[in-house]
């Protein structure tokens, strides 16, 4: 069992001359069915006002985002203060959508810290944040979504705790941040500020991995969009009309006949 420890965390020093990667597959949670004995039986007489089939998995507007919104990855730290709770963290990601292409445990030294925030150096308090920043292992992501730059900024909110946690309480920074000041240091979590920021930061952490601030996934999302959704919704539709006794077995095995 996972504990959010940070005798868990497994850290290493992030080398000078090569800050080698480290992939981790990302876990899919199944979800389970449970299915309620009142209404486990439909008569004969029944009928349903729409069958699955009639009903869209992409709203319009969804179907238009394929062409209009652009896939990104962005880099995500964890900072000290919170990466005891990064399995945590990560079921956050997960539950919103972001998928993790890789990740790290480390701990940067004075030095690294100070290059990776050098746009940081004429603020007084930049001394306070490589001292933070190298002070604890922190944990590394490459996160990847639509529009993931500024999805992920926004679920963790200004870089200014007090201001997280006035305007956005519901916000990762105003949840976990523990920084008193405006200063941007003790604030949680990092994020790129724009998808040319996110390309140099990954290369920072990871640069070994091919990583383009932009995905082309048009075709991947047409055929998720014209190939499998329909083939899905043919598939719930027969279950319902079958209601067998493990839905999920049957699915499966039904999906498996289908030969396109």
């Amino acid at each position: 069992m996972l504990k959010d420890s940070y005798d868990s965390l497994g850290t290493r020093s992030l080398p000078e001359s090569d800050r080698s990667t480290l992939s981790r597959d990302c876990d899919v949670k199944n979800n389970t069915w449970r299915e309620n004995e009142s209404h486990s039986q439909v008569s004969d007489r029944e009928t349903l006002p729409v069958t699955f089939s009639d009903v869209s998995f992409f709203r319009d507007s969804d179907a238009e985002d394929i062409d209009s919104r652009v896939f990104q990855r962005t880099l995500a730290i964890i900072k000290p203060e919170v990466a005891r709770l990064m399995y945590k963290i990560e079921n956050i990601m997960a539950r919103n959508g972001f998928i993790i292409i890789t990740k790290d445990v480390l701990r940067l030294t004075r030095e690294q810290a100070a290059e990776f925030y050098c746009d940081h150096g004429s603020e007084l308090y930049f001394p306070r944040l490589v001292d933070h920043m190298s002070g604890g292992p922190i944990a590394v992501y490459v996160l990847a979504k639509r529009d993931c730059v500024q999805e992920w900024r926004r679920l963790i909110g200004p870089a200014n705790v007090c201001t997280a946690k006035q305007r956005f309480p519901f916000s990762l920074r105003a949840v976990y941040g523990t920084e008193s000041t405006a200063a941007p240091v003790a604030n949680a979590f990092h994020g790129s500020d724009s998808p040319t920021a996110a390309k140099r930061e990954i290369r920072f952490f990871f640069p070994n991995s091919e990583v383009d601030e932009e995905i082309d996934d048009s075709d991947s999302m047409r055929f998720i969009h014209d190939i499998m959704m329909p083939t899905i919704s043919n598939g719930l539709n027969e279950m319902f009309k079958i209601l067998p006794n493990d839905p999920v077995r049957w699915f499966g095995n039904w999906l498996l006949t289908r030969h396109s």
